[in-house]
């Protein structure tokens, strides 16, 4: 099978897939049944958000739960289920719901202030345990999201360069900036050849990429050398995950991240690490545990404990580029940039995360990871993931591209989430889930018994 091809299952895969997606309607009618109050909540969301929703992220068939609250690793929904949950917000809440010790920084801080026109401490404390971490990081500059971050980073590239083009990487998510809205799940058959793809709008709505935006393949070094050889004149700068989250939470090879390096350095190009959720790969974040530092990285999820937030932490000659003193500096505002709730909330979870703390959960995730390829074994399914991360694909295939990717089953893996769901347990519809500092080997036990069962339909 050529890496162009959009991979038809072999009728092995079909096979196996087809059991659970005759049983879609009755696993859907337990769902139903299971969670009335949220459906109820969810018909007065559709009068109030398009399509019910205000968040892409949480998007499954025939509706997403409705929490009221959550601890540990418990979330308790609106119909008085107990749910354990194996993603966490997205990753974002590594030591799980309402530590103890966040609580106790988000309440003092919430009963001093919640936000002023001025700086506070809390801030400092953030910044400065990022910049001890994270081997690029000499500036901080916070923001609200990660999508705003990477918006930031891109654009200190641009200034510092004076240069427009942006590389990206077929089937990466950066957030949904303009720039980076590009070929994130593009259709096969319009997305051109895999060495060279074409340009896919994720959305409606996006101005021409013509001259900012160009798509490479992930995890090809030599299309990347090949690339900036021709174009890197041109290129402010190569954005990267350091983990693939929407590839299937991959990590890229080496020497793939070797060159992005080289070639950065070679034509003047700002290389930026999207450490989004690759940041709780261990203490000193991807960047330290793949061993290949960039110029800039943005942050989000981990650094606000469980709250709003995004940062870009880099290079001083990069980031000084904001530098109010500056001529021509690149402006940047943000009425809840370092709000002091968030960054106490942010300090509080970095300091849990020791570095042995880090050894723990991902020795765990590595566990689950390896349970679950044994309950996979001679299956059509792909177990990957790093750190305390892991996702199950329902493919035949190795994933190492974004083409690898795309011959996922999604139906099987959104129909296996809702089973799952059913059952007690939170993962994503694409079968994403973490472990946390408050999982137990208890429920890894009863998710791996519960997953167990679905492959035995």
């Amino acid at each position: 099978m050529t890496r162009s091809e959009t991979g038809k299952m072999p009728d092995l895969a079909n096979d196996f897939y087809a059991p659970l997606k005759a049983r879609a309607a009755e696993i859907e009618s337990r769902y139903r049944v299971l969670t009335p109050n949220s459906a109820a909540l969810f018909d007065e969301a559709k009068k109030l958000y398009p399509g019910g929703y205000t968040r892409d992220a949480i998007i499954r068939n025939p509706y997403a739960p409705f929490i009221r609250r959550g601890h540990g690793t418990k979330l308790i929904d609106c119909d008085d289920r107990s749910i354990t949950d194996f993603w966490f917000n997205a990753t974002s809440l590594p030591v799980g719901h309402a530590h103890p010790r966040v609580v106790e920084a988000v309440t003092r801080q919430a009963q001093a202030g919640s936000a002023f026109y001025a700086f506070s401490e809390n801030e400092l404390q953030l910044a400065q345990r990022i910049c001890e971490r994270l081997p690029s990081a000499e500036r901080v500059r916070f923001t609200n999201s990660g999508s705003e971050a990477v918006m930031v980073a891109i654009r200190l590239a641009r200034a510092a360069t004076g240069r427009d083009l942006l590389i990206k990487f077929e089937g990466s998510y950066h957030g949904t900036y303009d720039d980076v809205y590009w070929s994130v799940a593009p259709p096969v058959d319009h997305a051109g050849d895999a060495d060279r793809p074409t340009p896919v709008a994720d959305t409606g709505g996006l101005p021409s990429g013509e001259g900012r935006v160009l798509v490479l393949p992930f995890n090809n070094p030599e299309i990347l050398r090949q690339v900036m050889a021709e174009r890197g004149k041109d290129v402010a700068a190569i954005i990267v995950e350091p983990m693939a989250n929407r590839i299937g939470l991959v990590l890229p090879e080496t020497k793939f991240l070797q060159a992005a390096r080289a070639v950065c350095n070679d034509r003047g190009a700002v290389l930026i690490f999207d450490e989004v959720i690759a940041f709780r790969l261990g203490y000193n974040g991807a960047q330290g545990t793949l061993g290949v530092t960039p110029d800039l990285t943005t942050l989000g999820k981990v650094i606000g404990g469980g709250l709003p937030v995004g940062g870009v932490a880099g290079l001083a000659s990069v980031l000084d580029i904001s530098d109010p003193s500056r001529p021509n500096r690149m402006a940047h505002a943000g009425t809840f940039n370092a709000n002091p709730i968030t960054v106490a909330a942010g300090s509080a979870t970095l300091d849990e995360l020791t570095p042995e703390v880090f050894s723990r959960i991902n020795a765990f995730g590595a566990d689950v990871r390896q349970r679950l390829r044994d309950a996979c074994e001679g299956l059509p399914l792909q177990v990957t993931g790093a750190g305390s991360l892991f996702k199950v694909n329902a493919t035949s295939r190795q994933i190492h591209d974004y083409r690898d990717a795309v011959t996922v089953d999604r139906e099987w893996e959104q129909l296996a989430s809702l089973a799952l769901l059913n059952d007690g347990f939170m993962v994503t519809t694409s079968l994403q889930g973490c472990v946390s500092t408050e999982t137990t080997p208890t429920e890894v036990d009863a998710l791996i018994d519960a997953f167990s069962g679905i492959l035995k339909v």
